[in-house]
C-alpha cells in the first residue's frame, strides 16, 4: 500500500496532481471512465511520471475510485477496474477491498519490451 513518507517529492506531487485531475470529474459510469482514464495517464506523462510510477498512481486512483464510489453495483466496481487496467495501467492488476477500503493490489508482470 502507499505509504506517503516512502515516496520521494516527484512521487508525492505525481499523486497530488492524480487526485486533483480525478477530483475535478470523478466520473463514475464507465462511459465516462473509458475517456477519463487514459486522459489521466497522457496528463501524467505530460507531468513527467514514468513507468515505474505507475503502479503506486494505479494504487492511489484505485483507491480514489474505491473512496469516491461507495455506491456502485458489483458489476461497475468490475468494469471501472479494467478500464482502469487497460486504460490507466496498461497491465493487469488483482485488487484486494475489505469493508469499502482498498487492503493490496496485486500486479501482474510488466509487458516485456523487445
Amino acid at each position: 500500500m502507499i505509504t506517503r513518507e516512502h515516496l520521494d517529492e516527484r512521487q508525492g506531487r505525481l499523486l497530488n496532481l492524480l487526485t486533483a485531475l480525478f477530483e475535478q470529474q470523478p466520473y463514475l459510469d464507465t462511459t465516462s471512465a473509458a475517456a477519463l482514464y487514459p486522459q489521466l495517464r497522457v496528463d501524467l506523462i505530460a507531468a513527467r511520471a514514468t513507468d515505474s510510477d505507475f503502479e503506486c498512481l494505479t494504487e492511489h486512483l484505485i483507491g480514489l475510485v474505491i473512496e469516491h464510489g461507495s455506491a456502485l453495483s458489483r458489476e461497475t466496481w468490475k468494469a471501472l477496474l479494467d478500464l482502469i487496467s487497460t486504460g490507466f495501467a496498461c497491465r493487469g492488476f488483482s485488487v484486494l477491498v475489505e469493508r469499502g477500503v482498498l487492503v493490496a493490489v496485486d500486479f501482474a508482470a510488466p509487458p516485456t519490451k523487445h
